[in-house]
């Protein structure tokens, strides 16, 4: 198998393939390719090899040609791989190879090489994920959910860990990448750092002399952040991995954090928490951003539990399964209010919550698990209905189920949230 430049003669084939609702349904946008769009992604694929030296690749086969692969230059170093193999040829491991291929010309010329694949597409995951490739987030293109995964090179010799917070499962919870020796790091080198990860965050340690104490930083591909719930929770089990179970206390810019770790799992106790009714222009705002002409009963508060968060509720579980919402205004409004997510969720009992925490402000469509949003929700509930314990399911419509155990029964208005990690391999 080879993966040869595109030419005039490849043409038909894609002509041919696009007439295939195999491939529509996982390459684009999910809409038929007319013959008009089929020339213009044909010329467009002679251009980028004119300009760039690499592009759309013929997948060829004992002098067959079996399929496409692509290569686009993107942002910060990086270029974005694709593929698509003739529905004949599936089965045989011929992906994986075209991935691995793809990903070894990238890296040659590019710090960074990123995929992404539509949800329902499972299959395409496994191949990125055999290819070495990383889940970092997810996003919707085209109405339709898509995860990305990333593979940045030397990434390890500076010294990142990457774990999945609230979950035992690396494909499920929020990844957050770890440095646990940050000592002689700028703030440029550690947002630089995060950015090539790419995870909604990255933590950054200082040991302390003290035992068990340490600074911590958080940073998202755009900025810091004073506190992530989901990154302490990885850095936290990461920790206790290294020096034993036990307490630990984290100094971090939205105050200290004391956190207990035994068997993979840690349990954070936030700062005290606050709630207060948003401002109904910051909620009118938000609604048109969300396109939620309706929402469910209960107050619309901004929660604190080390950063700010909206927190809204939905009328019902389906309201918060079809999330679809303008991330540029969305953005700018939560960063005129000092917002870090907007905590939609929807109670289906005491017992168990269902949430889903946009954050655009990070670069990212959506967290998978939001600690820190947990807390601040604790709070909320505790203020409204008094003390209780439940638990927060996050995740589940991005295809990263996690689960949040949340504790708002403290008089001092802290909230503890305990959850597992685990290493992505």
């Amino acid at each position: 198998m080879e993966l040869v430049r595109w030419e005039d003669d490849h043409f038909g084939y894609m002509l041919r393939w696009a007439s295939d609702p195999r491939m529509t349904a996982f390459v684009g946008n999910g809409m038929p390719w007319t013959p008009d769009y089929v020339s213009e992604r044909h010329e467009q694929a002679l251009e980028h090899w004119e300009r760039h030296g690499f592009g759309l690749h013929a997948v060829v086969e004992d002098g067959v040609v079996i399929g496409l692969a692509q290569m686009l230059d993107g942002d910060l170093g990086e270029i974005e791989i694709g593929y698509w193999i003739d529905p004949g040829h599936w089965g045989r491991g011929v992906a994986t190879r075209v991935a691995m291929e793809l990903r070894d010309k990238a890296l040659a010329i590019a710090d960074r090489v990123v995929a992404g694949h539509h949800a329902e597409n499972t299959a395409s995951g496994r191949v990125l994920e055999k290819a070495g490739l990383t889940y970092f987030t997810s996003m919707y293109m085209g109405g339709r959910l898509q995860h990305c995964y990333a593979l940045q090179r030397g990434m390890s010799d500076k010294g990142v860990l990457r774990y999945s917070a609230f979950t035992k499962d690396p494909a499920g919870g929020n990844p957050a990448g770890v440095v646990l020796d940050a000592s002689d790091l700028s703030s440029d080198e550690m947002l630089a750092i995060a950015a090539k990860v790419g995870y909604s965050e990255t933590a950054f340690v200082v040991p302390w002399v003290a035992e068990r104490q340490f600074d911590v930083r958080y940073f998202s591909p755009k900025a810091e952040v004073p506190f992530c719930g989901h990154a302490t929770i990885a850095t936290a089990v990461a920790l206790a991995e290294r020096i034993g179970d036990g307490p630990l206390t984290f100094h971090t810019a939205a105050g200290e954090i004391t956190i207990e770790t035994s068997g993979g799992t840690a349990s954070l106790t936030s700062v005290p928490t606050s709630t207060s009714p948003a401002d109904p222009s910051l909620v009118s705002g938000a609604l048109e951003a969300l396109r939620y002409k309706e929402i469910g009963d209960g107050p619309v508060h901004v929660g604190f539990g080390g950063a700010r968060h909206l927190l809204i509720p939905l009328k019902d579980r389906a309201q918060l399964a079809e999330l679809d919402y303008d991330f540029d205004a969305l953005r700018d409004l939560m960063l005129a209010h000092d917002l870090t997510t907007v905590h939609l969720f929807w109670r289906e009992s005491a017992d168990l919550v269902h949430a889903r925490d946009p954050f655009p402000v990070g670069g990212v469509v959506e967290d998978a698990a939001t600690g820190a949003a947990a807390a601040a929700f604790g709070g909320y509930l505790r203020d409204l209905e008094g003390p209780q314990r439940f638990v927060i399911s996050q995740g589940e419509d991005m295809g990263r189920p996690s689960r949040l155990e949340v504790d708002a029964t403290r008089s001092d208005r802290r909230v503890t949230v305990t959850g597992a990690a685990v290493v992505i391999p």
